[in-house]
């Protein structure tokens, strides 16, 4: 009985060691496991304050890109006027003595009409002379660019620095009104800004400005689109500061040279390669962001110039300067654009003649669009279509793209040069709107 008693203990001391063991390697994996889930937690945060820390200077080092270009200054005023030839442009004379520098791998005109700067010095891409006897084919199968000149006074009109730095595009509106802020000879008077003591301000960061970052409703932020087709920015701040970079680069070249020069014609070949020739008829329906890619393209294998959509701030003094040689009076480009518009002066607009062999004589009649350069009632100081055909892409944006000058479908609106309309540019295929090149040299 007592064996017994004391096997019965036995196993019962047994069972309750074992318990007793299981309970403290229960616990013990317990600890373990809240041990091993602390460390995971601690190693995930420490890798979330890492990449933190990563974006966070990232983002400094490319916000101080956007500062330290702004930071140096109002340099371009200080820069002084090229007047002799340079590996990227030679100086030649017009007609009249004045000087122009063409850029190399272009020539000047000397067909008269084409071949004086105050109404429209025109240059031709390649290096052989302008075949005056053959001009008709020489426009159809040669890029052509005008030479719009610009003084440094009138640089200062076309753009302006912030409290921060930064360099605004001035975009104009255009009024027959006289009184304080209006140009009394062209009738500009400032929109969406203002400047006091050298400061310039945007007074509505949605409304019309130049750079900045396009956007509309089914892009919200603005980089969608750019990542795939233009800018290619994996940021807002690289988007923004590849815009700024560009314009800046753009004042420095108008600074130094003395003027800009803009495509003579709506740019054609919309879908292939792009072309700035007469009787081009593929000139409508591409989207802002695939020729805003394209245009740059259009400068070839010419590494001594650059070439892009126009600025607003660039329309805008070439409106001015149409006004001011002359050309146009204020009328013609603030009231009605009709009788210089590719779109037809009968009243509803719906027809136009057109020459389309070169023999001076119009013997075509078109309802709509007509070939770039085919009308000369279209022409302004050797630039054609400036008031229509096609409404015109620039780099100045508002809520939406912004694109320039008049077009057929509202003719009976009397749509004019001055004209600014805004379309979401994510939309591929908006008939009315073309493209303006313009043209720097480095």
């Amino acid at each position: 009985m007592r064996n017994q008693n004391n096997a019965q203990k036995a196993l019962e001391r047994r069972i309750f060691v074992k318990e007793k063991h299981e309970k403290e390697e229960q616990i013990h994996a317990s600890i373990i496991k809240c041990i091993a889930i602390v460390l995971i937690i601690a190693i995930l945060a420490l890798a979330i304050f890492v990449v933190a820390i990563s974006e966070n200077i990232n983002k400094e080092k490319q916000g101080e890109e956007i500062s330290a270009m702004a930071t140096r200054g109002d340099y371009i005023k200080e820069i002084k006027l090229v007047t002799e030839d340079n590996e990227y442009m030679t100086i030649q004379t017009d007609a009249e003595g004045v000087q122009v520098p063409v850029p190399k791998g272009y020539v000047g005109s000397t067909m008269e009409g084409e071949n004086t700067v105050e109404h429209g010095y025109v240059i031709y891409e390649g290096t052989d002379p302008v075949n005056t006897e053959d001009i008709w084919n020489e426009r159809n199968t040669r890029n052509q660019y005008v030479w719009v000149p610009v003084t440094h006074e009138q640089l200062s009109k076309m753009y302006g620095i912030d409290e921060n730095g930064k360099y605004w595009g001035k975009l104009y509106d255009f009024t027959m009104n006289t009184g304080n802020n209006i140009d009394e000879t062209t009738g500009a008077t400032p929109i969406n800004w203002t400047e006091t003591n050298g400061v310039m301000k945007i007074t509505k960061e949605t409304g019309q400005r130049e750079p900045d970052i396009l956007n509309d409703s089914a892009d919200p932020n603005g980089i969608n689109y750019f990542k795939q087709f233009a800018v290619k920015a994996e940021n807002l701040v690289e988007y923004l500061t590849t815009l700024e970079k560009e314009f800046e680069e753009t004042l420095v070249s108008i600074a130094k040279y003395g003027g800009f020069y803009i495509g003579r014609y709506e740019t054609g070949n919309l879908r292939t390669t792009l072309v700035i020739k007469r009787m081009n008829n593929d000139t409508g329906g591409v989207p802002w962001y695939i020729l805003y890619e394209k245009c740059k393209e259009l400068k070839g294998n010419n590494e001594n110039i650059v070439t892009g959509i126009i600025y607003g701030s660039q329309w805008d003094r070439t409106l001015m300067w149409l006004i001011e040689s002359g050309d146009k009076t204020k009328e013609q480009v603030i009231e009605s654009s009709r009788e210089w518009a590719a779109y037809g002066e009968v009243e509803d607009g719906s027809t136009i003649e057109y020459d389309e062999d070169g023999d001076g004589v119009a013997d075509k009649i078109a309802g709509s669009y007509i070939p770039t350069g085919s009308a000369e009632q279209t022409k302004a100081n050797n630039i054609y279509d400036l008031a229509g055909s096609h409404g015109d892409w620039t780099m100045e944006v508002g809520g939406d793209a912004t694109y320039r000058g008049g077009y057929p479908y509202y003719a009976h609106h009397d749509r004019t040069a001055k004209d600014r309309n805004g379309l979401p540019f994510s939309n591929p295929y908006y008939s009315f709107a073309g493209c303006r090149a313009a043209l720097y040299i480095k």
